[in-house]
């Protein structure tokens, strides 16, 4: 009867012990968490009765994981037995990525995580010691530990990353925090592939260090560099994640910078221009895309250099649609845009491997059926700027620019019947009468890529 009385008492003092939430500690570069609590097992054996009728059992509570203010880490330890099961809960937001990684001697205890309404987002099944992913939804969410082969203590480490926005595609933010606790910080951002990233700590790397990886592609820079930049090219559209690290465990005030640079196959004009240069390498055969966002009715020219001159291009719309088919092999192209979308510019090598120069314009579009306007502006960084006019047959075009032909000078063509001022001849002024009902151009050159404030008359009767 004793020992009956004994195992109910046993039994009550655990299950009081596990109800509530606690405080746990936080990720340590080197050392292990001050606060450590062991979870209960799912489930009690019922004990029963004198008489032999079952005593019905209470099933404990889940330890909640609860992040201290300041960190985005958090570790507990504990024993698990082979084959038992560990439940822990740890709230998060709908879009936030969380980083679960398990430590055990073996290596066999696994994970499981689930959401409320059962959904798996690790399986079990899978055996798996790490998990990263984006979180669907904003709740609480059930992370399993899962005994292997043999009683063994454990560490769990939980992060729930901030995320981090730099605009569409491209730019820089400057994020100010500290290693509370001497605790890892992680941040999350969304790159796409073939962006270039640049990461830069302001603090010493022996005193604090980066580590950057890719949620599908793994290590871009391991902590073991103990590096305090990183710049590089991005493999893959995916979630990135970048951590301060404080040496030592030391608490660190920092400031990260985080740049973001547009993808290589994008051509992004500077403000204040008209045109972008874009330079690569080829091999024979090999296609390389660049994308390029213009609008309906505006001007596009293309012109490649290369070498043989046997590198071509193709322009498409994104509906596939083929502005310039690439079976024409032309090295130069102009034409008026239908719509405005983010357009395909293929390159395609030639019979050798080459080194090319893709020069994009698009010109800005200038209303002017009859009358003057004058035109003022700048050659930002030395660009050619370009002027986009819809004009008829026979009439009486004049252009003239207010700067000496020695700082710059003018090109004017048609988009269907091409030259009517050819920039070698390095003029400033042009009168004739047009040829043809079409699009025409005419473009700011300046001489030796100067920055040149000009103002271009342009009249037309």
């Amino acid at each position: 009867m004793k020992s009956y009385i004994l195992s109910a008492v046993v039994i009550l003092l655990a299950i009081t012990a596990c109800n509530g939430t606690f405080q746990i500690g936080l990720e340590h570069s080197t050392s292990t968490p001050t606060s450590v609590v062991s979870p209960t097992t799912a489930a009690t054996t019922p004990t029963p009765t004198p008489t032999s009728q079952a005593v019905a059992t209470a099933t404990p509570s889940a330890v909640n994981i609860v992040m201290t203010p300041g960190t985005t880490a958090g570790v507990v330890q504990g024993t698990v037995q082979p084959g038992q099961v560990m439940t822990y809960t740890l709230a998060a937001g709908q879009s936030q990525l969380m980083i679960l990684m398990m430590d055990s001697p073996n290596n066999d205890v696994t994970l499981g995580v689930f959401e409320p309404n059962g959904s798996k987002l690790l399986d079990p099944a899978n055996q798996w010691t790490r998990w990263e992913g984006l979180l669907p939804r904003t709740e609480l969410y059930t992370i399993q530990v899962i005994g292997g082969a043999a009683t063994e203590n454990y560490t769990l480490t939980a992060k729930v990353a901030q995320q981090v926005k730099l605009g569409p595609g491209a730019g820089s933010i400057t994020l100010n925090g500290t290693t509370v606790n001497g605790y890892v910080f992680s941040y999350a951002w969304s790159g796409n592939a073939d962006q270039t990233l640049t990461a830069t700590l302001n603090v010493p790397s022996s005193t604090a260090y980066i580590d950057i990886f890719g949620l599908a592609t793994g290590s871009l820079l391991s902590s073991t560099a103990k590096a305090n930049t990183w710049t590089g090219v991005l493999p893959q559209t995916q979630g990135y994640v970048i951590e301060v690290i404080p040496n030592n465990g030391q608490v660190v005030n920092y400031s990260l910078t985080l740049s973001a640079g547009p993808a290589l196959g994008d051509i992004v004009f500077t403000p204040g221009s008209t045109a972008g240069v874009v330079q690569g390498r080829v091999q024979h055969g090999q296609v390389v895309t660049y994308t390029l966002a213009a609008g309906q009715s505006q001007p596009m020219i293309l012109i490649m250099d290369s070498p043989n001159n046997d590198v071509t291009l193709g322009v498409s719309e994104p509906n596939g649609s083929k502005l310039l088919d690439p079976s024409n092999k032309l090295t130069h192209w102009q034409g008026l845009l239908p719509r405005t979308e983010l357009y395909t510019i293929q390159v395609i090598g030639g019979a050798t491997t080459e080194n090319y120069t893709l020069t994009a314009k698009v010109a800005q579009q200038v209303s002017l059926s009859s009358g003057s306007v004058i035109l003022n502006g700048t050659t930002v960084n030395g660009y050619v700027f370009s002027y986009g006019f819809n004009w008829n047959a026979n009439q009486t075009l004049t252009a003239t620019l207010n700067v000496p032909s020695t700082t710059a000078y003018l090109d004017i063509f048609g988009l269907a019947t091409g030259s009517l001022l050819s920039s070698t001849a390095n003029a400033n002024t042009w009168t004739g009468v047009l040829p043809q009902t079409q699009d025409y151009v005419i473009e700011v050159i300046p001489n030796h890529g100067q920055v040149v404030n000009y103002s271009l008359t342009v009249s037309i009767h």
